[in-house]
């Protein structure tokens, strides 16, 4: 597998240079993770207190727990960690046992924990309202995280809270999305907001797209630059930038979790105000490499080629992206200087549940199946 998919990546981006010359349970406080010193709470949130978390899709062969107890430690440290247990249903969910009944218990003779008869996206995101709702509210003042599909809880839970006279306060509550799946940021958005309108049903997700809504307390959210699922090229006719978004999902969609300040450029920073009041900072945070040249990277090619080939690439894949129309406001979106790499910013999580000495290619394939398989994170 770690050939064919480093013989394809070379093959593609060859191809186009011309040559490579060119229920609710709860962790103790504990220490951040190995890293750089984490910075300040971000602007808006409620400081030190209780991080509600929520992890993407349950994936095979992800340590789940443990991204969710490291999802935004670097952002917000010192926090008393609480998992707020849902589904974490995938793509797949029941909608295949809809479509071709018996597929499930098929799948699971052929690869026990398949999931071809899971819950859905929507049905989890449904209950993970519900749970999150009940967490916040027995659990007093802090941050609700949420990876992925658990960042869809949170929007869920912003909507519920947004009218309710009940509600904690704005002082007492915050959110923070990793990798949000509906996202509308100042660089973008992702792909469902492109691509559905709402009211309508995502297929195989069985997930309502929702209206936005506009909310009282502060949100922060934080985008891999080119994951295709929060970051989508409003140009998508431009087939390099497609491309390269989707390698973007193997590499940076789950690994936005683990980053941290120092990775994010001043530029990359921009905070907007609604009607409430209520502020959204929005962090799009470079890798080191494009998705695209990541993999030569692990394959052993030297700095120098490596950012000879983000050179070459970055022009075509930016063209797809209007925020790079105006080069005075153009976000940097490849840092080979402070850029994540992330498998080096997930392998605290990996190597605390399965030891080190893991094969780089191999654990992008696993970030890519993220957003399909089960028992896992994604």
């Amino acid at each position: 597998m770690k050939k064919l998919l480093a013989g394809l990546a070379v093959l593609m981006t060859a191809g186009v240079t011309g040559s490579l010359g060119v229920p609710v349970s709860a962790w103790a406080d504990e220490p951040p993770p190995p890293g750089p010193t984490p910075g300040p709470p971000a602007p808006g949130s409620p400081g030190p207190g209780t991080a509600y978390a929520l992890g993407g899709a349950h994936v095979l062969g992800i340590p789940y727990d443990e991204y969710i107890r490291m999802t935004g430690e670097h952002w917000f440290p010192g926090m008393k960690r609480v998992k707020v247990d849902y589904p974490a249903g995938q793509v797949q969910g029941h909608t295949l046992e809809r479509l071709f009944p018996g597929i499930g218990a098929i799948g699971e003779q052929i690869y026990p924990g398949l999931g071809l008869d899971g819950p859905s996206i929507g049905e989890s995101v449904d209950e993970g309202e519900g749970n999150l709702d009940t967490a916040i509210r027995n659990g007093g003042k802090g941050t609700a995280m949420g990876l992925s599909e658990g960042a869809l809880v949170l929007n869920a839970v912003k909507a519920r809270l947004a009218n309710d006279p009940t509600a904690p306060p704005p002082d007492q509550l915050s959110f923070a999305t990793f990798g949000d799946p509906i996202a509308k940021h100042p660089f973008g958005e992702s792909f469902l907001t492109q691509n559905f309108p709402v009211g309508s049903v995502v297929p195989f997700m069985d997930y309502r797209m929702p209206a936005p809504v506009e909310s009282q307390y502060h949100t922060d959210q934080f985008i891999s630059a080119y994951d295709s699922i929060a970051d989508w090229p409003d140009r998508p006719d431009n087939w390099m930038s497609v491309i390269n978004a989707i390698a973007g999902l193997a590499s940076g969609h789950t690994a936005i979790a683990f980053t941290n300040p120092s990775n994010v450029p001043p530029q990359n920073i921009r905070t907007t105000v609604n009607s409430k009041g209520a502020t959204t900072t929005t962090y799009l945070v470079p890798e080191e490499h494009l998705p695209l040249v990541l993999p030569f990277k692990y394959l052993g090619y030297d700095k120098d080629t490596l950012n000879r080939l983000d050179a070459v690439l970055l022009p075509m894949v930016d063209a797809g992206y209007s925020r790079n129309d105006d080069p005075a406001t153009a976000p940097v979106t490849v840092d080979p200087v402070n850029g994540f790499d992330p498998l080096e910013v997930t392998a605290p999580a990996n190597e605390a549940t399965f030891g080190g000495g893991g094969d780089p290619m191999s654990e992008l394939v696993d970030a890519a199946m993220s957003v399909l398989n089960p028992n896992g994170a994604g």
